[in-house]
């Protein structure tokens, strides 16, 4: 990975960078139309080929000449190199993608496999996950991220991710994660013998509950701190039972959230609505029960977020400017920490947070945002 806290920027995220942290902050976001820059920029982003426009820089760096527009081309070089380098025929998925459907991750084998087509490092492979498929590679504490990370690291033909795949397919995941995830990323690194890499894998791969620990220790301490605070405030209306409720009505400004068909409306970015906490998914983080990457990595972007602004007021211009780029700073470092994609502007959700950000009350404007979201 980049060893820089932030990913490097092209011109378009450079331009959205920009426009962020020099743009003038918003004094009493009480009204959407306080917001509405920020808003309108994140719906334009939602509606961005970003995947395209990554994948045709990629294939001009490999000598296919091709914009984010030549979708023909790059569907017919993407299945040649399929074809060629994999031995096999381009997956429906990634065929959809490049027609313009936005990437999934839920199969991580399709995301490795492109990024095998095309020739990638390991260096490679971080920068094209984070920038284009909105997600972090390698989490080594699955037996699938953990095969991935150790052929690119080590260079392996695709023939051996295969082989390994096939192989490992069987493995129970370990019930207690007693091994750090920089500590496997370690060991991965220096192993490079397979027979070796693979009794290592047998004893050190994981399920989804075990995975990305440190984000879920820090998002339940929030929670109690939040929860504590709420009970002991009586002007607070906490009901016993709706703790939860609470906890989101004092992230987000509204209640009860059950039903996502409320949180479909056009007036914010899918990318933005999408997986945000809700009464069940934070029973389930506190229960240490499966949740998506994507909802854990808002949460914790959220709570963070919360706890921050509630001890840094933005009384001034220069105030709002200097906490902006402490809290950016700061949840870049643990975004990385805890395994999750660093902050990138161009992700709708990145992208709108930190317009609340710059603004003189942070907590209101998500409230306003949310609110605003809620609207027919």
């Amino acid at each position: 990975m980049n060893e820089n806290n932030e990913l490097p920027r092209g011109d378009s995220t450079e331009y959205i960078y920009d426009d962020i942290f020099s743009g003038d902050p918003v004094f009493d976001p009480s009204s959407p139309q306080d917001l509405i820059d920020g808003i309108n920029k994140a719906l334009e982003l939602d509606a961005e080929p970003i995947f395209a426009d990554g994948l045709a820089k990629r294939l001009t760096e490999l000598g296919i000449d091709c914009t984010k527009d030549d979708t023909d081309i790059m569907l017919a070089e993407v299945k040649r190199r399929y074809k060629q380098l994999l031995g096999k025929d381009c997956p429906k998925a990634v065929t959809n993608w490049i027609k313009g459907t936005p990437p999934g991750v839920t199969n991580r084998c399709n995301n490795y496999d492109l990024c095998y087509a095309l020739e990638m490092d390991e260096q490679q492979v971080h920068i094209f996950f984070e920038k284009y498929y909105l997600t972090i590679p390698f989490n080594v504490k699955s037996r699938i991220d953990a095969v991935y990370f150790y052929c690119f690291v080590h260079q392996k033909p695709y023939s051996t991710v295969k082989k390994m795949l096939n192989a490992s397919s069987g493995f129970v995941p370990q019930e207690n994660a007693h091994t750090h995830t920089l500590q496997i990323a370690r060991t991965i690194r220096e192993t490079d013998d397979d027979d070796k890499f693979m009794t290592y894998l047998s004893t050190h791969c994981y399920n989804n509950e075990q995975q990305f620990q440190l984000a879920r220790s820090l998002i339940n301490d929030d929670i109690k701190a939040i929860k504590e605070k709420l009970t002991s405030d009586s002007s607070n209306d906490v009901h016993k039972g709706r703790e939860n409720s609470s906890v989101i009505d004092e992230l987000l400004g509204y209640r009860y959230q059950r039903d996502n068909k409320k949180r479909n409306n056009p007036n914010l970015p899918k990318r933005f609505t999408e997986s945000l906490i809700k009464d069940v998914t934070l029973g389930k983080i506190i229960r240490g029960e499966e949740v998506t990457y994507e909802t854990l990595r808002k949460a914790l972007m959220l709570f963070r977020f919360y706890r921050f602004y509630s001890e840094a007021p933005n009384t001034d211009k220069n105030s709002i400017f200097n906490n902006l780029c402490d809290f950016y700073d700061e949840l870049n470092i643990l975004l990385i920490q805890c395994g999750f994609a660093r902050l990138y502007e161009r992700h709708p959700f990145d992208c709108l947070l930190l317009y609340c950000a710059n603004t003189d009350d942070p907590v209101i404007a998500m409230h306003t945002l949310n609110d605003y979201g809620k609207e027919d």
